[in-house]
């Protein structure tokens, strides 16, 4: 932190899992097509005439415990691949709706410092980071389990979108394997998840604010969950740090769920984006909880404004930008909202 400009450079991280993306589309993607959770996955994407035929009956309300049984069975590798497939070519149909959604107000709603890193295989934060990338000054974006959006050039060690090329060699990235979440996790085997878990725990010591969005911390994501608490737990800011929990569900279970991230009172539970600290205090919610809780001197909230149109969202976040630009060049401080 700058103490003289009351400038927080250490990063807002957001950590998004499925029940992020339902909210988003509650009532489906652009077309329609629903958002799957774990336990109605085989249902939305239509996997119960498959495990039919191969007489397969056990684990159909858990995706995660009915993928773990298959791939440690050799003599089922063929459903397996058409699991795979299956999973991959629904979450791959899915499209943003064309208004703005939340995910287009938790990119705006942070920094370049910043970043938001997803459990989630749909596309729904990627397709919201291209069409906002124009403003450019937009949080950095993880994949820790692949992403149907995001491909990889094994030669040049690179990723990025799909749709874009290698900018080192040119050739069009491949896609990255899923990485379904089954019990026993190696995030080291793959190159490139390794790479983003890296990234994420580099963060995850560095972090001011930690904001968990719809991620339900599975029984079966315990080597993702030690990985995080002991990079949160080592980070020399956490006594000072804040996290926000926004979830649907019951505040006891939530308590019980993540009690051991927490640090006294320095935590909150809401059940929508809007209620949370990061759509308060938009590209300064690092500032504002160091206002408050440093200084004494709380702001004002100041939330995006409630429009449907991306153009007058986008608008209205290039005047933040532009005052970070300003106070990076004049060495200021970011104004405080009173």
């Amino acid at each position: 932190m700058d103490y003289k400009r009351n400038i927080v450079f250490s990063p807002h991280v957001v950590i998004l899992g499925a029940g992020a993306s339902r909210a988003s589309c509650p009532n489906g993607d652009k077309n329609g097509l629903k958002l799957p959770l774990m336990k109605d996955l085989i249902k939305i994407i239509e996997l119960e005439k498959v495990l039919d035929e191969w007489k397969i009956d056990d684990d159909r309300d858990d995706f995660e415990l009915l993928y773990d049984k298959i791939t440690k069975n050799s003599k089922l590798k063929a459903l397996l691949k058409i699991v795979e497939n299956k999973v991959y070519k629904y979450f791959s149909r899915l499209q943003i709706p064309d208004e703005v959604n939340v995910y287009d107000k938790i990119l705006l709603s942070l920094r370049p410092k910043d970043l938001i890193a997803t459990f989630n295989w749909d596309p729904f934060l990627a397709q919201a980071y291209k069409r906002n990338r124009l403003l450019r000054a937009l949080p950095q974006i993880i994949f820790l389990h692949g992403n149907v959006e995001v491909g990889i050039c094994e030669q040049d060690k690179v990723n990025g979108f799909l749709d874009d090329i290698c900018r080192h060699c040119g050739s069009p990235f491949e896609p990255t394997k899923l990485l379904y979440p089954i019990t026993n996790k190696n995030y080291s085997e793959d190159p490139f998840i390794h790479s983003e878990w890296t990234y994420f725990e580099n963060f995850l010591e560095n972090a001011y604010f930690i904001t968990i969005f719809g991620y339900s911390a599975p029984k079966t994501d315990a080597e993702a969950i030690r990985v995080m608490k002991e990079k949160w737990q080592a980070n020399p800011s956490q006594e000072l740090g804040e996290i926000d929990i926004i979830d649907i569900k019951k505040e006891e279970e939530l308590n019980k769920t993540w009690e051991e991230f927490f640090v006294r009172q320095h935590f909150s539970i809401v059940d929508q984006y809007e209620q949370s600290f990061m759509a308060h205090y938009p590209r300064r919610s690092c500032e504002a909880l160091a206002g408050a809780t440093l200084h004494l001197t709380p702001w004002n909230d100041k939330p995006l404004p409630d429009t449907k149109s991306l153009s007058k969202l986008q608008k209205a976040v290039q005047n933040l930008i532009e005052e970070e630009e300003k106070a990076e060049k004049k060495q200021e401080s970011f104004k405080r909202w009173i």
